[in-house]
């Protein structure tokens, strides 16, 4: 069985020459992401100024996103101008977190994605769960739908069929908010299930 991590596999929806033998010997790049990822969770668990005061501290505090003027921390107050957007647009939203910083594997033979959620909100109608994007690229509603379909899928699997009222897509570069509806989601798994074959390289 290969494994295709979630970044991976939404890098292959964007660019169909894409596949695990391209990454091959690269060195792992450092990104903010983590630190990113991190404050979306703290967010929900203790609150907006405790995970930008953590946020901002952990850029601020790293001898390699602190330093003023470099390529890198222009990268580090992207992400602080991100988190503030994702402030904006979820500080009005009342409906309660369940988890956050869901990671699971979608088995999905002979492949498996590994999907990662940034938080699971309780929905009057079911369980919403939520991806947040930090990056630069272009997200269509097309695109939003690949990247939704295997989070649907996991987290139906997890919470319970028919459970998931839909997956939302957030670009914080943007602003932009997608929303996957359950049929648009399992319309597209066939294609999900392709790329994933194409990137493990079959």
């Amino acid at each position: 069985m290969t494994h295709v991590t979630y970044g991976i596999f939404r890098a292959g929806v964007r660019d169909p020459g894409k596949t695990l033998a391209s990454y091959a010997g690269q060195k792992p790049i450092p990104t903010p992401y983590p630190s990113a990822s991190a404050s979306i969770a703290r967010f929900h668990r203790e609150g907006p100024d405790q995970a930008w005061n953590a946020l901002d501290q952990a850029l601020a505090s790293s001898s390699y996103w602190g330093q003023s003027g470099t390529p890198q921390a222009g990268w580090a107050n992207a992400i602080r101008d991100c988190f503030q957007v994702y402030r904006t647009l979820a500080e009005p939203d009342q409906r309660i977190p369940i988890a956050t910083g869901v990671n699971r594997e979608l088995v999905l033979p002979p492949d498996d994605i590994g999907v990662h959620v940034d938080v699971v909100l309780l929905d009057p109608n079911g369980y919403s769960p939520r991806v947040v994007l930090w990056d630069s690229n272009p997200l269509s509603h097309n695109r939003a739908i690949l990247y939704g379909a295997p989070v649907w899928r996991a987290m139906q699997e997890e919470l319970g069929e028919g459970r998931i009222v839909g997956v939302e897509i957030w670009k914080l570069r943007t602003g932009d908010q997608e929303f996957v509806s359950p049929a648009e989601a399992e319309a597209a798994m066939p294609e999900v299930v392709q790329i994933a074959r194409r990137i493990a390289g079959a």
